[in-house]
C-alpha cells in the first residue's frame, strides 16, 4: 500500500467512526481528495479513489439489507445518482423496487436522444442500460429487463420519427451514440445469456451502416462491427462487404472502415487477408489485431522487425502486446482480453464529450510519455 493510501484510508476510516451510517457525508468527505495534494500519479490515484468510495458505498448497502430504512434507500440513491455520477448499479443492488422502476425510467429516456434529455434537464446516461443488464440476473426483474431490450431499438427508431420538433413530427433516425450504447449493453451480458440477442443486434448494425445513414452513424457501425465478434451466432458477411464497399468508397482511411474490416476478418478467421493488408498498409491497427487475436503466428517475425523501425508510442505499444502474446500462445478466452478490446469502445464523439479514454495501450504509453490524447474534431478519427 503507498503512503497516500494510508494516510488517506485511515482519515476516512477515523471520519466514518466519527459519523456513523452518515453516508453522503463520508462520501463527500473521499471525493474531496484531490491527488495533488499526494502524489503525481493519477493512475493510481484514481482507482484507489473508486476503490475507496466502493468500501463505503458496500457498507451502506449492507446496512440497507438489515434496517430497510426507507431513508437510507432514498440517501444511497442521492449518491449513486449525483454524488458518484449516475451509478446506476448501486441503485440497481438496493434489491427495491421501485429503485429497480427509477432506474428502467432512466434507461427508457436515454434512448429518445440527447436533444430529449437536453431539452428535459435529465443528466442521464448509458449506465442505465448496463445497471439493467445487471438487474437481468435478479429473477425479479428478468422478464422487465429481458422485454426492455428487446423492443428497444424499435422504441428508439419509433421515438426519433414521431417526436414533435418545430410543430411536426421529426423523421429522423435514433443517435448513433444511442444505439452504439444499446449495442454495448446487451453485448455485455453473460456469453450464455448474450446470443438471444444475436439478432437483434445484427439487425441494429445493419441498419447502422447502410448507404443513407450519417457520418456519426458510420463511425458507431465500426464499434458495432467489432461487437458481432462476440458472438457465437452466424451472421450474413455480406451485409458487412456491403458496409465496407459503401464507407470505403468515401473514407478507406477512417477507423470505422477498418474496424468494420477487423470484423469480417475475425468471422471469416481470415488470416490471409488480414496478413497481406497488414503487409500493403501503412496503418496496418487493426490488422494486427485480428492477427493476433486469431493467434497467426506467422505474422510474429514481421511484428518483430515492424517494432524495431516504430517511432508511434501507442504503435509501439500494440506491437509489444502482439509480439508477447504470439510468442507465448495466448488467445482471448472473451472479448475483454481481445486486442481489439484493449484499443477501447469509445467513439470520438464520446472522447469530444469528455469521456476518458479506455484505450489500454494509450494510457500505457501516456506513462512513458506525454501522448495529447484529447480530441479536437469529432468528425475525424
Amino acid at each position: 500500500m503507498k503512503n497516500f493510501e494510508k494516510t488517506i484510508s485511515q482519515e476516512v476510516a477515523d471520519f466514518a467512526k466519527d459519523n456513523p451510517g452518515k453516508y453522503k457525508l463520508i462520501t463527500d468527505k473521499i471525493r474531496s481528495y484531490h491527488y495533488n495534494d499526494y502524489t503525481n500519479d493519477y493512475y493510481s490515484f484514481a482507482p484507489f479513489k473508486n476503490q475507496l468510495l466502493d468500501i463505503y458505498i458496500n457498507h451502506a448497502l449492507q446496512d440497507y439489507r438489515i434496517s430497510r430504512s426507507k431513508n437510507l434507500r432514498n440517501e444511497i440513491i442521492e449518491i449513486a445518482d449525483y454524488k458518484l455520477d449516475r451509478r446506476y448499479d448501486v441503485i440497481i443492488a438496493l434489491d427495491d423496487e421501485e429503485a429497480f422502476q427509477k432506474v428502467l425510467g432512466y434507461a427508457t429516456d436515454f434512448l429518445k436522444g440527447d436533444s430529449f434529455l437536453f431539452d428535459q434537464k435529465l443528466y442521464v446516461n448509458s449506465q442505465s442500460l448496463f445497471a439493467l443488464v445487471k438487474a437481468y440476473y435478479n429473477p425479479k426483474y428478468k422478464n422487465t429487463v429481458l422485454s426492455f431490450f428487446n423492443t428497444a431499438f424499435e422504441y428508439a427508431k419509433v421515438y426519433a420519427k414521431e417526436k414533435i420538433e418545430f410543430g411536426r413530427k421529426a423523421d429522423t433516425d435514433p443517435d448513433a451514440e444511442t444505439l452504439l450504447e444499446l449495442v454495448q449493453a446487451i453485448s455485455s451480458f453473460k456469453d450464455e445469456d448474450r446470443e438471444q440477442f444475436a439478432s437483434l443486434i445484427f439487425e441494429i448494425y445493419t441498419f447502422s451502416s447502410q448507404k443513407k445513414r450519417g457520418y456519426a452513424m458510420y463511425q458507431a457501425s465500426g464499434f458495432m462491427a467489432i461487437q458481432l465478434t462476440y458472438f457465437q451466432a452466424s451472421f450474413n458477411i455480406k451485409v458487412i462487404i456491403d458496409a465496407i464497399e459503401i464507407t470505403g468508397k468515401y473514407y478507406a482511411d477512417n477507423i470505422f472502415v477498418k474496424q468494420t474490416l477487423y470484423a469480417k476478418w475475425f468471422l471469416e478467421k481470415n488470416t490471409k487477408e488480414a496478413f497481406l493488408y497488414f503487409q500493403s498498409n501503412t496503418n496496418p491497427m487493426f490488422a494486427v489485431f485480428v492477427l493476433t487475436d486469431l493467434g497467426f503466428k506467422d505474422a510474429l517475425p514481421l511484428f518483430i522487425e515492424k517494432q524495431k523501425e516504430e517511432e508511434n508510442p501507442v504503435m509501439w505499444e500494440i506491437y509489444e502486446e502482439a509480439i508477447q502474446r504470439l510468442k507465448n500462445d495466448f488467445l482471448p478466452k472473451n472479448q475483454t482480453e481481445r486486442m481489439s478490446w484493449l484499443n477501447g469502445n469509445l467513439t470520438p464523439t464520446q472522447r469530444a464529450l469528455g469521456a476518458e479514454n479506455d484505450n489500454v495501450f494509450v494510457q500505457r504509453a501516456q506513462q512513458k510519455t506525454f501522448i495529447d490524447d484529447n480530441v479536437y474534431e469529432t468528425d475525424n478519427d
